[in-house]
C-alpha cells in the first residue's frame, strides 16, 4: 500500500514488480530462520526475472544491498532510498529503541505505532502538526494494520551479510536518494554509500522525512525513473 502511488507511474515505462516481505503486508510472519535477500531471489526466480533494477526504501534498501552482494549478476542497478544497511550500528536512536521496547513489553499497540510515526514520518525536526495531516493519517493506518498482525509473539531469526563492511564489492550502478528531514543515521548511511560504492550518485529531496515517496512523490519519481531508464534489467520469456 505504501507503493500505491508509484506503481502505476513506474509501470508505464517498466515491467514493475512489488511484493510484501515476510512479516509485512499480506505475507505471513515467519516461523523459521530466513533471509530477506534470498526471499527476493525467490520472487525473481518465480517470475523468470534474470536481472532487475531494484528500488527499495528503508528495509527494502537494506535487503537490496545484501542481494547485490549475494547475487551481483542479477542486479542491473540499485536505487537505495533512505536505506538501512546490515552491519551498520545506529547511534542516534537509543531513545526510540527504549520507547519501542517499553511499548512492546506493555503490549501497547497504539503507542508503538505513534512512536514509529514520530520517528519515521515526522522526522527529528518536525512535530505531527507540521506535516500533511491526511498523509500522516494514511501512513498511520497502514502501519497500524501491519503491526496488528505482527506486533506480538516470537519472530524468527533473520540472517544478513554485514553490508557495511563490504560496500566496495558492489559494482551495480547505484543511486542514493536521501530525504533532507530524515534521521541523522540515514544521512550517515547515505554518506557511507557515496564514499564506498564506486560511481554512486546521490540525490537529496527537501521537505520530507523517511517516507519520501509518499510525501514528495513527484520529486521521488523525477529522481528514480531516469536512473532506471538508463540501466534496464531483463527477464526470461515465459
Amino acid at each position: 500500500m505504501l507503493w500505491d502511488r508509484e506503481f502505476p507511474v513506474f509501470a508505464r515505462s517498466h515491467r514493475t514488480i512489488r511484493y510484501d516481505a515476510r512479516g509485512f503486508g499480506r505475507s505471513e510472519k515467519p516461523a523459521q530462520p530466513y533471509t530477506f535477500y534470498d526471499d527476493l531471489r525467490a520472487v525473481l526466480d518465480a517470475l523468470n526475472v534474470e536481472r532487475a533494477g531494484l528500488v527499495g526504501v528503508s528495509l527494502g534498501g537494506r535487503t537490496m544491498l545484501d542481494f547485490a552482494l549475494a547475487y551481483p549478476d542479477r542486479v542491473a542497478c540499485l536505487a537505495l532510498v533512505n536505506p538501512g544497511m546490515s552491519g551498520y550500528a545506529f547511534t542516534g536512536l537509543d531513545r526510540y529503541s527504549a520507547d519501542i521496547k517499553a511499548a512492546n513489553e506493555r503490549e501497547d499497540l497504539a503507542a508503538y505505532v505513534e512512536i514509529q510515526m514520530r520517528i519515521w514520518f515526522d522526522g527529528p525536526s518536525r512535530g505531527p502538526e507540521q506535516v500533511d495531516r491526511a498523509l500522516r493519517a494514511e501512513v498511520k493506518r497502514i502501519a497500524a494494520e501491519q503491526l496488528q498482525r505482527s506486533f506480538s509473539g516470537p519472530r524468527a531469526k533473520v540472517s544478513e551479510l554485514d553490508a557495511a563492511t563490504r560496500l566496495s564489492e558492489i559494482e551495480a550502478p547505484t543511486l542514493i536518494v536521501i530525504a533532507a528531514l530524515d534521521q541523522p543515521d540515514i544521512h550517515a548511511i547515505g554518506e557511507l554509500l557515496l564514499r564506498s560504492v564506486r560511481g554512486a550518485e546521490r540525490v537529496m529531496i527537501d521537505g520530507a522525512a523517511h517516507h519520501v515517496n509518499i510525501e514528495k512523490p513527484k520529486e521521488f519519481d523525477a529522481a528514480v525513473l531516469p536512473f532506471l531508464a538508463a540501466h534496464p534489467g531483463s527477464w526470461r520469456a515465459p
